[in-house]
């Protein structure tokens, strides 16, 4: 297959998923479930693509019971935040029951990481709030950029955040998707004049559940986390990106 062949395909891959968020955002306006419908459509998405281009590459050794990248900063759209946001609020009982408040670690995990960026959180080790003996508590809720982060060699992980010299043999199909997917997601909400942006994870999901009105007022249009946005520059290419696919 040519570049220019392969570069076709993508735009293609990008203008059904786009499509696809623009039909359920069309028909779930007023549907309280509509951001749930598209977390799970953009996870959807990304696994059964990412399964399909992936095929006849090495397994991929991330599981349970490793947390070596859970330290890193996440972004993620304000579906897969207030979807993230549903699941706990579902899920906080049966965690109670095991001594687990997981809005109390949120609030005191935002505290610890307040004005840091995404180096100093790698350097610091400190692990996401929602692990929980070394697997994730939102699993089936995480945003794309969790799923989309794979490795080959949990070993190179290991030494690599430990400051080791070593190479990490991330796969660039899972990220690749995982991006499609998610600017597609984008794109759509962009679209519909909502809130579009990629937005620091564990501090928006703290602020969705503390705030009850935040996901209301964003489905009214409003910027609920504006000053969480990461890339700002990005997201200006972005915008003019998604344009020029449209045109």
């Amino acid at each position: 297959m040519s570049d220019e062949e392969a570069a076709a395909g993508l735009r293609a891959f990008f203008n059904a998923m786009r499509d696809s968020f623009a039909l359920i955002l069309a028909q779930g306006a007023g549907d309280p479930r509509l951001v749930d419908v598209l977390a799970a459509q953009a996870g959807d998405n990304y696994e059964k693509n990412a399964e399909i281009q992936s095929e006849g590459l090495p397994s991929h050794a991330c599981g349970k019971g490793c947390e070596t990248c859970c330290c890193l900063q996440v972004a993620a759209t304000a579906p897969e935040i207030f979807h993230a946001a549903h699941f706990i609020r579902l899920t906080s009982q049966a965690f109670a029951a095991h001594g687990v408040d997981l809005a109390k670690r949120l609030r005191e995990a935002r505290n610890a990481i307040a004005g840091q960026g995404h180096e100093e959180r790698f350097a610091s080790r400190r692990s996401c709030p929602l692990i929980i003996g070394g697997a994730c508590a939102i699993y089936a809720a995480r945003p794309l950029a969790c799923r989309g982060h794979v490795s080959f060699d949990r070993e190179a992980c290991i030494a690599a955040a430990e400051g080791r010299d070593a190479e990490v043999p991330a796969s660039g199909v899972h990220k690749t998707v995982r991006a499609i997917v998610q600017n597609a997601l984008q794109a759509s909400l962009r679209d519909k004049n909502l809130g579009w942006g990629a937005y620091e994870f564990l501090t928006a999901l703290d602020r969705a559940l503390q705030d009850r009105q935040c996901e209301e007022n964003w489905r009214g249009g409003a910027e609920v986390f504006a000053d969480l946005q990461l890339g700002a520059e990005e997201t200006r290419e972005l915008a003019a990106t998604f344009d020029a696919l449209r045109a």
